[in-house]
């Protein structure tokens, strides 16, 4: 469905980032893992690149591998540098799809161009952006517990990085007439809670404001903006910020509130960022998806 495609996902080293640069791969796309944790990054795009190859491997492969070289099950290894910013290339014939990682820091405008100069270089195109990095970031605590300075980077993560990469991809799904972004928003936002979380839930409230304004602006270019709300998820990340027993807490009563008492998972989320991404949802724009297990039930 996505074969060919280019596809940025922000904050795809872990957690539901990873989830979405897999399923994006997996459906054929080539794409583009942007993320601060370069290691990680680096580490999921050669995970990914692994997956698809194993999948794709024909008996009459061999073990052959040379750095900047194809072997001869179809895998490209390559490793190049982008004004600081370290890439990392792994890559497979198609249908199958490809993954590449670069360190870089969303809310760094000029690292943000860079990547993107870099992935246009490459690949002549970019057709989707999943705008995921993000995160509440700091333990939870009373919104005048916070000072200025946390509440900035708070907007800066989850909001502001999604305005930079939008504008940063924008002119060439302009010039070609076509594009999809995918923004990451919170199902908080209707709930205005759980309590202790006020920047985050702000700045995911903007993202559903922003998904809005960038539809009606972009809709004559034939760019389609949209929104996922996920629910609760329990995933692996490098910042908690809930201790363990108050992160049980959290969970059970998180499902006990659904209208489908489940745990939800990664891969309950990452179909339907495809869905979004795919030519598929060509006529839907302008929406929020909340994928909670019935946890905002309006």
């Amino acid at each position: 469905m996505l074969t060919g495609r280019v596809a940025i996902v922000t904050g795809a080293a872990n957690g539901l980032g990873r989830a979405y640069a897999t399923r994006l791969a997996a459906a054929g796309a080539h794409v583009v893992i942007v993320d601060i944790a370069g290691d990680a990054a680096h580490a999921t795009a050669a995970a990914i690149a692994s997956n698809i190859a194993a999948e794709a491997a024909s008996p009459v492969a061999d073990s052959t591998n040379a750095a900047d070289s194809t072997n001869a099950a179809g895998t490209t290894n390559a490793a190049g540098t982008v004004d600081g910013t370290r890439a990392t290339v792994m890559s497979v014939a198609a249908p199958a799809g490809t993954a590449e990682a670069y360190h870089a820091d969303v809310t760094d405008a000029g690292q943000v161009a860079r990547v993107v100069a870099d992935v246009v270089a490459r690949w002549r195109r970019i057709d989707a952006l999943v705008n995921n990095a993000g995160g509440a970031l700091l333990p939870s605590a009373p919104f005048d517990a916070f000072d200025q300075s946390q509440w900035a980077r708070i907007l800066d993560v989850n909001l502001t990085a999604q305005w930079l990469c939008a504008a940063a991809v924008v002119p060439h799904m302009r010039r070609a007439g076509y594009g999809k972004i995918v923004n990451v928003s919170s199902t908080t936002v209707s709930r205005g809670g759980p309590i202790g979380l006020a920047p985050y839930i702000a700045a995911k409230a903007g993202v559903v404001g922003l998904t809005r304004a960038l539809a009606r602006e972009l809709g004559q270019d034939g760019i389609r903006v949209n929104a996922i709300a996920p629910g609760y998820i329990p995933v692996d990340t490098p910042k908690d910020v809930h201790t363990p027993q108050a992160a049980a807490a959290l969970r059970a009563r998180m499902v006990a509130e659904q209208c489908l008492p489940v745990l939800g998972t990664p891969e309950d989320l990452s179909p339907i960022v495809e869905f979004l991404c795919s030519p598929t949802s060509d006529f839907i724009t302008g929406q929020v998806l909340n994928a909670d297990a019935g946890w905002v039930h309006v």
